[in-house]
């Protein structure tokens, strides 16, 4: 008698090879320190552009200052006033050179 018997192959399902796993965890490691440099990058600049926005911001407002100061010191009225002080009178007689 003999006896035959058949060996079923068994299929396994199909597993990721560690080689695979490996390098799937590398790139989410390097893409996970490339966000925390993007993060702190764009943190730097920020406060840099909020301090340069601050700066812009006083010296608008220096500018108007200046301009106002200006507009009051070269009034018809203060002009007037300073020449007087300054012994400066009407002309009464005006000639004209041909």
């Amino acid at each position: 008698m003999t006896i035959i018997r058949s060996f079923e192959t068994e299929i396994e399902p199909k597993k990721f090879s560690k080689k695979y796993i490996i390098l799937t965890l590398a790139a989410i490691f390097a893409l996970v320190i490339v966000e925390i440099w993007v993060n702190n990058t764009l943190l730097i600049y920020g406060e840099k552009f909020d301090n340069l926005s601050n700066i812009e911001k006083n010296l608008k407002l220096e500018n108007q200052i200046l301009e106002n100061q200006i507009a009051r010191e070269t009034s018809l009225e203060k002009l007037s006033s300073k020449s007087a002080e300054l012994g400066f009178t009407q002309a009464q007689d005006v000639k004209y050179i041909p």
